[in-house]
């Protein structure tokens, strides 16, 4: 005689879940690029108007990336279910695109300002500074808030986070010293 388990369905996630790959997605890929490219290239060209220019158009770039390529994965996922499934409609429990796209978009424009608002401010190097501060303060945060929501260990996360993201701005630092410009 066979027996059958029954297990239990997995509890629900919370609701701050939600969305919580699409928000990790966008706010730590643009923090940490927004924040490496500034460093490097306050290093590299000692310029806050380059810094600028490079951080803005780095930032609005990575935020409609990001969201394009959400917004194509999450259709790419659907598909895959769709074709797996052999329905045509979508599939119950699935992500939305546009949902995906907008909060990514948003989570990775708003991310991208915190490394980039000190240099409309501060001289470039306490710019760089309080640059460097703000986002290893992020960083943390989200890294936390990533913990809270999973049931890890919410200071572990916000350290993953932080070295992750020092990690990509020490490599960049070490390009702009490498790469200076004359001048600078």
């Amino acid at each position: 005689m066979k027996s059958t388990v029954i297990r239990p369905d997995p509890p629900e996630p919370p609701a701050a879940a939600a969305d919580l790959r699409e928000i990790i997605l966008g706010a730590q890929d643009n923090l940490v690029n927004v924040l490496a490219t500034v460093l490097g290239v306050a290093i590299g060209s000692g310029s806050t108007k380059i810094v600028a220019l490079a951080g803005l158009a780095s930032g609005i770039a990575e935020a409609i990336s990001m969201g394009g390529v959400l917004y194509t994965s999450t259709c790419a996922e659907r598909d895959l279910h769709r074709r797996a499934s052999g329905a045509e409609t979508a599939a119950a429990g699935l992500k939305d695109p546009i949902r995906a796209a907008v909060v990514t978009f948003v989570a990775a424009l708003l991310a991208a300002a915190i490394p980039l608002a000190p240099f409309a401010f501060l001289s470039i190097s306490r710019a760089m500074v309080a640059a460097a501060l703000l986002s290893v303060v992020a960083l943390f945060a989200l890294g936390g808030y990533k913990g809270g929501v999973t049931g890890r260990p919410w200071w572990r996360d916000g350290i993953q986070f932080v070295a992750i993201g020092a990690l990509a701005a020490l490599a960049s630092a070490l390009v702009g010293a490498a790469l200076k410009t004359e001048g600078s």
